[in-house]
């Protein structure tokens, strides 16, 4: 990249998409219609919780 490249895509946090139990470490696939979680419990629940937010408040400001 030269000098005066601008980058306009920044990293705003997570989406909901990206926290979906499919692209997890321990996801352990579906049986009949269920999550199989490999996990105790859900790894990424702060992520999944920052990204409702966010969602929420960009549907707010958006008016949709």
């Amino acid at each position: 990249m030269k000098n005066n490249t601008k980058i306009y895509n920044l990293f705003k946090g997570l989406t909901l998409e990206d926290c979906d139990c499919r692209y997890c470490l321990y996801y352990g696939g579906r049986r009949k219609g269920t999550v199989n979680c490999l996990a105790d419990e859900y790894v990424c629940t702060d992520e999944i919780r920052q990204a409702k937010e966010r969602y929420r408040r960009e549907r707010s400001f958006n008016g949709s």
